[in-house]
């Protein structure tokens, strides 16, 4: 029984040092888009993001090698445990795919669409937050899991409205910014995406928790 447990203990510390790194890069990436709102972003701040993407690999490879050292991964089985880490390898993926992006951004944010940029950066790092939250909670409390996937829900449409108040005007600039519509539109797109990722995550774990109404 002693064994069993230290086992468990040993899969949850590997599990939120992974998660730990998920949320690091969700962060380093939010301070990242806030300043190039500001004006002040530092590309080498970026490399910080990328840096966290690859760690969190190793975290994710340590995580998966003690899952697989006993197939006791309560309250999942190994199977479900093993597909929530590839989801948030994923969303790993995504903050780093946008941190190389601005990486090679030219251009400053648009001034009339700062407010709204902010607000969808904002729900971005509050969503990604929330997922992280839900897994943990997954593991002893069900019941307050499944409320946190409401509110992902609920940021989602949020997100979707600040989306299109940017896309709509920075769609409407002179065609002469074609390209600095183009890429500023990209990253407005790639933020909700990320967001809606989350969404879809938490939608997975919902299943979860009516797949283990037990727990």
């Amino acid at each position: 029984m002693k064994l069993l447990k230290d086992k468990k203990s040993k899969l949850l510390d590997v599990a939120n040092e992974f998660h730990t790194q998920v949320l690091k890069g969700s962060d380093l990436l939010h301070e990242c888009i806030n300043d190039l709102i500001e004006g002040k972003l530092k590309k080498t701040k970026l490399e910080d993001v990328i840096k966290s993407e690859h760690e969190g690999d190793v975290a994710k490879e340590n995580y998966i090698n003690v899952l697989y050292m006993d197939k006791r991964a309560l309250p999942f089985l190994v199977e479900d445990r093993y597909r929530i880490i590839k989801y948030l390898d994923n969303v790993s993926d995504r903050s780093e795919e946008l941190a190389r992006g601005l990486q090679v951004f030219p251009f400053d944010c648009y001034d009339d669409i700062k407010e709204e940029m902010k607000k969808l950066n904002d729900t971005y790092e509050e969503a990604v937050k929330l997922l992280i939250e839900m897994i943990t909670l997954m593991e002893t409390d069900f019941k307050t899991a499944y409320q946190k996937s409401f509110d992902i829900e609920s940021l989602k449409r949020n997100g979707r409205e600040s989306k299109f108040k940017i896309l709509d005007v920075i769609y409407q600039k002179s065609e002469e910014k074609s390209l600095q519509i183009y890429l500023t539109s990209k990253i407005c797109i790639k933020l909700f995406d990320m967001i809606s990722n989350a969404e879809e995550i938490s939608d997975y774990l919902r299943s979860l928790i009516v797949k283990y109404p037990s727990k």
